[in-house]
């Protein structure tokens, strides 16, 4: 198998290195661009409260690391962390079309639990055609974007893409203007080489990225204790910058044990090449074969200031020795990440339509080269807007590299996949998939104990010994395999369900920290099963669900209740199981007019979460998952006629925990978007988006620093600082095609 995996690979090189369309989700041929380019599929669904720059995760139940996203076929990146998606993918003019991807096709098609997103190139036609977009909003953001497509020959074609963002967010940095500073070039050249319409394509993407988001999403505010948070003085959250002011940090460089002063624009810098070969073979109209090989290189670096406990008032010096501050003081974990990641892939897919049948079967070759380390280091500061640091000991950075991660390696997977779609009878249909996979990872990384003072190469703890790596390897099968069957009993009305059950081997971030895996695979099955009922007038789905992950594993950093110790990572273990019940209505009363209702109710246990800190034990069996709510309720209204068009986009996520021990609750809110599109003519159209118009203020995801706090009632009226939700902003667009 280990021959076999590097065999595919040697044949990936051979070709100048791009996308894969599925059959039964996207275009029928990839090659050609449609009338409609550029339509954006499922959108609603892909708007995060969040964040800008990633879609939204689709509840299941479970913890949103991330969402899959594919375009043209292959992952973005072949893991989350550390290559993250918004380095290699955003909803800019290169794409044609973007759709969600259900959970079965997800777990075949790649190995992964989860409703996903496929999206495809925007490939050249023979008219030349251009596309540009300019957008701003309210809070000083500016992209612009502009596309051109022709031809360059009888059969060949071509297509150019750049696209930029500045966007300094809702906070106002001091030491940089935008928070999010993007730059993407994309260029593809397309030939179709028989009449048959037979083509390959060859792409290339260029990205460059100063990603500051993270640093600006926290907020200090009050826990009144009964779900309620209340507003700190003057502090006004999502406007008040409450990040390390003037970008300025020093750490010890976990490689060389060397001290860097440095500025956070440049520690968030990062960049990527990205070339891709795609060949569409037509052996008839009914027989298509995909071939999809990519090769990725990507220097990643990644900046996470997050805040900690906010300590008892105190009296403290000014960093920079202009007097002394007493009050609060807030303490903060800075992360800096820097690697390189290269990504290579190779799928060859073999489509087959037949009158009662759409076949799909498919061999492929991921693998990932990984050299990445993150550098820790703590910082104290006031607790106001525009915080001024603190010195702690006399210091103004200390607690080096207790936090620090190293991980050095490569991972391959290496297998095949089945897919399809029997239509056995007019009122049976049957979808099925297996997947199955070779794993193998080789890494190297540290298991001495995190300390300050840390670096590879350096003493260990006890002095005594010297930081070094040790080699590990995981090596198996992965599998998946996918039953979705619908079944009729009226036309109109019957029975539709799925199961799927899926194995995943852990990822080398799983080895960061000073401790292996405690789970090396992670299985994981889910289950559904409901009647549907469809009418001229709306259609309904309502289904039980049913969910268990177990082997999770990772690391936390506690924070110590003493302010004078420093916090300390550890690992933890668990396993979430959830039961749910979804009920899908799409309402269509009149032209022009649609009305999409979800209701989910859900109850995600922890089966089990365990980890030990500062000498004692803690065990979190039975608490409700962090961060995910019982019920949501989604409401998407839209209505179109003629050139104008009006949506609306509304969910409403009930209380929600912030912490293991489900002492901390955040009541529930709402988060809302909206927009509308008029065509002043078919050469151009005029967007104007609105985010959370309801102007919801509130926390959003887990308390950074409450992993121990097992008392919410003596923690009430307590000052914390968590993230946040975006606060209302309008963006205004015009779309030009000519």
């Amino acid at each position: 198998m280990k021959n076999f995996s590097k065999s595919i690979l040697a044949i990936a090189l051979l070709f100048p290195l791009q996308g894969f369309s599925q059959s039964n989700v996207t275009p029928k041929d990839s090659t050609a661009v449609k009338e409609n380019a550029g339509e954006i599929k499922d959108a609603i669904s892909l708007l995060n409260a969040s964040s800008a720059s990633e879609p939204r995760a689709v509840p299941i139940g479970l913890p949103a690391a991330y969402t899959v996203v594919r375009q043209d076929g292959l992952p973005v990146t072949y893991f989350w962390d550390p290559n993250a998606t918004n380095l290699h993918w955003r909803q800019d003019g290169s794409l044609q079309s973007t759709r969600t991807m259900p959970m079965s096709m997800t777990a075949i098609y790649e190995g992964e639990i989860g409703v996903g997103v496929d999206s495809y190139t925007r490939l050249g036609t023979q008219q030349f055609k251009g596309n540009a977009k300019y957008a701003t909003n309210t809070l000083g953001k500016h992209s612009f974007n502009v596309g051109l497509s022709g031809g360059l020959g009888k059969k060949t074609t071509f297509s150019l893409n750049a696209y930029n963002n500045m966007d300094p967010g809702n906070v106002m940095l001091q030491f940089t203007r935008f928070a999010d500073r993007v730059q993407f070039y994309t260029g593809t050249l397309t030939h179709q080489y028989d009449d048959k319409g037979s083509a390959f394509s060859v792409f290339y993407k260029y990205t460059d990225m100063h990603d500051l988001s993270s640093t600006v999403s926290q907020a200090p505010f009050f826990w009144v204790g009964d779900g309620s948070i209340k507003e700190f003085d003057d502090f006004v959250i999502g406007k008040d910058n409450y990040g390390n002011n003037d970008g300025v940090i020093t750490y010890q460089d976990i490689r060389t044990g060397k001290m860097v002063t440095a500025n956070y624009n440049d520690l968030a810098h990062n960049h990527s090449h990205e070339v891709k070969f795609m060949l569409d073979h037509k052996f008839d109209p009914r027989t298509t074969l995909f071939l999809r090989a990519k090769a990725s290189f990507a220097k990643r670096n990644t900046l996470a200031d997050n805040t900690q406990n906010i300590l008892v008032e105190q009296t403290r010096d000014y960093y920079d020795g202009s007097g002394s501050y007493t009050g609060r003081v807030q303490r903060r974990l800075a992360q800096i990440g820097d690697g390189n990641i290269e990504d290579y892939m190779l799928v060859a897919r073999l489509n087959k339509k037949t009158d009662r049948h759409d076949w799909n079967v498919a061999v492929f070759d991921y693998l990932e080269h990984v050299d990445y380390g993150t550098s820790s280091v703590q910082y104290d500061h006031e607790v106001k807007a525009n915080p001024l640091r603190l010195r702690f000991n006399g210091n103004q950075f200390f607690n080096f590299n207790a936090s620090g991660q190293f991980a050095k390696g490569w991972e391959n997977k290496a297998g095949a996949f089945l897919f399809d779609t029997w239509k056995v009878h007019p009122f049976v249909k049957l979808s099925y998939g297996a997947r199955l996979e070779y794993f193998n990872l080789n890494v190297d990384y540290s298991k001495d104990a995190r300390f300050a003072g840390f670096y590879l190469g350096g003493p260990t703890k006890d002095g005594n010994g010297t930081v070094s790596l040790t080699g590990d390897r995981l090596h198996g099968f992965n599998y998946s395999v996918s039953f979705i069957p619908t079944i009729n009993f009226t036309k109109n009305f019957g029975f539709d369900g799925e199961i799927n059950y899926i194995t995943m081997y852990r990822h080398i971030q799983g080895f960061y920290g000073a401790n292996a895996p405690l789970s090396k695979t992670r299985p994981h099955t889910l289950a559904r099963a409901g009647l549907f009922f469809n009418h001229r007038l709306f259609n309904v789905v309502s289904s039980f669900t049913y969910s268990y992950r177990k082997g999770d594993s990772g690391r936390i950093t506690v924070p110590s209740e003493n302010p004078n110790e420093s916090s300390v990572m550890v690992p933890y273990h668990q396993a979430i199981r959830t039961i749910g019940w979804k009920t899908d209505l799409m309402l269509t009363p009149f032209k022009g007019f649609s009305l999409n209702v979800i209701f989910t109710l859900q109850d995600p246990k922890l089966a089990m979460y365990k980890f030990s800190a500062f000498g004692k034990d803690y065990d979190f069996a039975g608490k409700q998952m962090t961060n995910l709510s019982k019920i949501l309720l989604d409401i998407n209204p839209r209505y179109s006629y003629k050139g104008f068009n009006i949506w609306m986009s509304a969910r409403y996520s009930s209380k929600k925990y912030a912490n293991v021990g489900n002492s901390i609750v955040f009541d529930g809110r709402w988060e809302t978007f909206a927009g509308a599109s008029y065509k002043i003519s078919k050469y151009a159209t005029f967007t104007a988006n609105v985010v959370n118009f309801l102007n919801t203020t509130g926390p959003a995801g887990n308390v950074p620093g409450s992993a121990l706090i097992t008392d919410g009632s003596q923690f009430a009226g307590s000052l914390i600082a968590g993230s946040y939700i975006r606060p209302f902003q309008m963006e205004f667009g015009l779309n030009i095609n000519f």
